[in-house]
């Protein structure tokens, strides 16, 4: 995958989705893992949701569900280190040591998340 590919955030968010689902690893680290995930762009105000349900991303919603919800992550960066970062071209543990990625979930999910990122791209 390649930023260039990508016409918008949720361009993107929408490939991740394509390859999040086709990946068997991934549906075995997601296990009992229902999240929405809130993909907020700190630059342009893109904002979108994908539903983590079922062992698959369900949907990707342009806009913010509830943020009060108990199962929630929330990850905030530019959009070109958000569509860097889900189209596999920047690692989310090294955006987030180098300032450029803000997770604001529990410490499970954010282990989760790495793993995610782990079994898909081998980061």
């Amino acid at each position: 995958m390649s930023k260039t590919n990508y016409a918008d955030l949720s361009d993107c968010l929408c490939a991740f989705r394509d390859t999040f689902n086709a990946n068997e690893s991934v549906k075995k680290a997601v296990k009992g893992w229902d999240r929405s995930i809130i993909v907020e762009a700190t630059d342009t105000g893109s904002v979108a949701t994908m539903i983590v349900n079922n062992l698959t991303i369900t949907e990707v919603r342009v806009g913010a569900v509830d943020k009060h919800q108990d199962d929630l992550v929330h990850l905030q960066a530019s959009e070109d280190t958000l569509i860097r970062i889900f189209a596999g071209d920047y690692n989310p543990a090294n955006a987030l040591i180098d300032g450029e990625l803000a997770v604001f979930s529990n410490e499970k999910d954010k282990v989760k998340l790495e793993v995610i990122s782990i079994v898909i791209w081998g980061m």
